[in-house]
């Protein structure tokens, strides 16, 4: 869903002023040190840093705006941390704007704090297009997090999800003035911000007013009146004590994170960690607990990785979006802008693996397509840095071949090769490979997990995440999930004269690819549970015919011609089309639990749901997992180590791996 800028102007001192609010964004002359007075100083920050004895120091904030805030307290992080001032531990920024700033003023914002320079640039090229809800970016390699919420204050907290004894250590109540910005200042502010807080949690603000000091005490918070900065004669800090502990908006819906004598021993202790699979579920994954300083064993049925669905010569990444935001498109589209910025920023570490930032065009081949593709754009919910209508004209410019249709076009996106990616992911984990072991069941043993291999002697581990593509059937503790096989096979054909010149991924019924190592790919078929995955010359006759006649009006069709080259696989999906991330509910015990949701009695009379301990998965990714394997692999990651999670509820709720049977309960449908 797309989200308004802000309208903003420069002042004579070349200072960014908000014409909604009648205020400017920080001080005239003294930016930097009113973040520093205010935010930094009333917080502690430094003195709490130097004893920080957890994983990760949380701080949120109200109000983005030019990012001076974040980018001050990520520069001192840094600094701390090579002079070895403070322990290792890593730092977590939530951050919320109703209105952000364009990307080009925001360069013009920052320009003139140099000193911010290296932080301001790492900010800028992840900047995010005008999505709303969360947007992951990683500095520092990745010890710093920002989640920047777009969306209105009061819709975006009661959205994030926080275990009962909180998320925040820290508070920055930023903002426009009470008198500027009533309607983010009210009482519903205050009670998000002790929920969503650990005990202990401090707060800093700007802000004396007495609607504020109000509003804080009534929340829990102690108000203490300090200094302000400039010409501001008191700011408000304080502290949070006797936290309660909330209970889950869903108890059915809650989300299970490791369970140990001592979370915050993770890292002294670490867990034994094993990923099944061998994909880009289990490489995701692998890859996002690695960044958490955790190391994963990856167990995978076949001698060599990627043998699965994540195994063709070349995937596309792109969205799937409606005219609607509705709950498949809002997922998708946060889920392929995280993807896009995660592979980007692999490929200027130079990560290695081939890929072309080419975009990709949806081709309207028929009356009914046009129809719909109209609608998305008319409707105006995506902004058009996400996604844009093109003449015939302009796609044929786009493309580099002739191609008389219009259609959709997302320049953020491309083809990459899956295997590679698999590997450099591994790799970059530093992840221990174990091949050629399929798993024949897995045993609760007292604290741990117990797993039983075909061809090795048992092995235990404290976590254990489910990432098996399509071979779901015989792990006991899934099987009665609705997944689904959906088998496809994909053609490998010889570039041509013409060929060679098409400059992006181009789609309609299914896909073709530039050509990369003298070969395009061109796909899918898709058989519904269909687990075999022998080449079947039928299926390229399908294949062919399927592009031949969605693109009959291009002038070189006829030159995709099948050579009996490619490679067939078996899917993962499910009847709703959304991946399953998140802990593996324990069903029979839930259904006994939640009997009977179709009362619609009030949430307290419900239990937490019962999951198997110490149990994830990542599932039913279908054929968008190298669109959503990025972001749902920090779900899990973040879901196991107590973190913040980077989507919304409701969300989350639609990916919970028990979805399925809350539904069928609710709806009579399942007894």
């Amino acid at each position: 869903m797309k989200i308004i800028n802000a309208e903003i102007h420069f002042n004579g001192n070349g200072t960014p002023f908000a014409k909604k609010f009648d205020d400017l964004y920080f001080s005239d002359a003294f930016g930097l040190e009113e973040t520093h007075h205010v935010f930094l100083q009333h917080n502690q920050l430094p003195q709490r840093w130097q004893g920080w004895q957890d994983r990760q120091f949380t701080i949120a904030e109200t109000g983005f705006g030019t990012g001076l805030n974040f980018l001050v307290t990520l520069a001192l992080f840094a600094k701390l941390r090579a002079d070895g001032a403070i322990p290792e531990f890593n730092l977590h920024f939530i951050s919320i704007e109703k209105y952000p700033i364009k990307k080009s003023e925001l360069t013009l914002a920052l320009s003139r704090y140099v000193s911010l320079a290296p932080y301001s640039e790492t900010l800028i090229k992840q900047y995010p297009p005008n999505v709303a809800g969360c947007h992951r970016l990683t500095f520092l390699d990745a010890s710093v997090v920002l989640d920047l919420w777009l969306g209105d204050v009061h819709d975006v907290l009661p959205q994030i999800s926080t275990p009962p004894e909180g998320l925040v250590d820290t508070w920055y109540l930023d903002g426009f003035a009470p008198s500027k910005n009533p309607e983010m200042w009210t009482d519903s502010l205050f009670s998000q911000m002790a929920r969503l807080a650990k005990n202990n949690c401090r707060y800093a603000t700007f802000t004396a007013s007495g609607i504020v000091k109000r509003g804080l005490t009534a929340a829990g918070f102690s108000v203490e009146k300090v200094p302000g900065h400039g010409q501001k004669r008191h700011n408000l800090c304080g502290v949070l004590n006797d936290k309660a502990l909330m209970p889950w908006p869903k108890p059915y819906y809650a989300r299970a994170s490791y369970q140990s004598s001592s979370l915050d021993n993770m890292l002294r202790t670490p867990p034994r960690i094993a990923i099944i699979g061998g994909g880009l579920a289990a490489a995701n994954c692998a890859y996002a607990l690695s960044k958490r300083g955790l190391i994963a064993d990856i167990y995978c049925k076949d001698e060599n990785l990627a043998q699965g669905a994540s195994g063709n010569h070349q995937g596309a990444l792109y969205p799937q979006l409606n005219a609607i935001a509705n709950i498949s498109s809002q997922f998708y589209a946060q889920a392929y802008l995280y993807a896009a910025n995660f592979y980007k920023g692999l490929a200027t570490q130079n990560v290695p693996f081939a890929h072309q930032w080419c975009g990709v065009f949806h081709a309207a081949f028929n009356d009914k397509v046009l129809d719909r593709q109209q609608k998305l754009i008319e409707h105006d919910v995506w902004p058009q840095e996400l996604v844009s209508a093109l003449t015939p004209e302009q796609a044929s410019k786009v493309a580099g071949v002739d191609l008389p249709y219009a259609g959709l076009y997302f320049p953020h996106g491309g083809w990459l090769n899956p295997p590679e990616l698999v590997s450099a992911l591994l790799q970059q984990a530093k992840s221990r490979m174990h091949t050629s072991n399929k798993l024949l069941n897995m045993v609760r043993h007292e604290k741990t997990w117990q797993l039983h291999f075909e061809q090795q002697a048992p092995i235990e581990a404290d976590i254990v995440i489910v990432a098996t593509g399509s071979e779901f059937a015989n792990i006991e503790q899934i099987a009665d999930l609705p997944l689904r096989g959906v088998r496809g096979q994909v053609e490998y054909i010889d570039t041509t004269d013409k060929l060679t010149q098409l400059a992006t991924v181009i789609c309609h019924k299914g896909y073709l690819t530039p050509a990369h190592e003298g070969l395009h790919a061109l796909g899918s078929t898709y058989k519904k549970q269909d687990f075999s995955t022998d080449y079947r010359p039928q299926e390229q006759t399908e294949n062919l015919a399927m592009h031949q006649t969605s693109l009959k009006h291009c002038d070189w069709v006829e030159e995709l011609k099948g050579q009996a080259n490619g490679r067939a696989a078996t899917r993962c999906s499910t009847a709703d089309h959304l991946p399953m991330a998140g802990a593996i509910p324990d069903i029979n015990t839930q259904r006994q639990q939640f009997w009977d949701l179709y009362k619609a009695l009030p949430v307290g009379h419900y239990p937490i749901a019962a999951d198997y301990p110490n149990l994830y998965m990542l599932n039913g990714l279908g054929s968008r997992g190298l669109t959503t394997a990025p972001l749902l692999s920090e779900v899990v990651a973040s879901q196991i180590c107590h973190e913040s999670i980077p989507l919304s509820t409701p969300l989350l709720d639609a990916l919970n791996p028990n979805r399925f049977l809350i539904r069928g309960l609710i709806r009579r449908e399942i007894s």
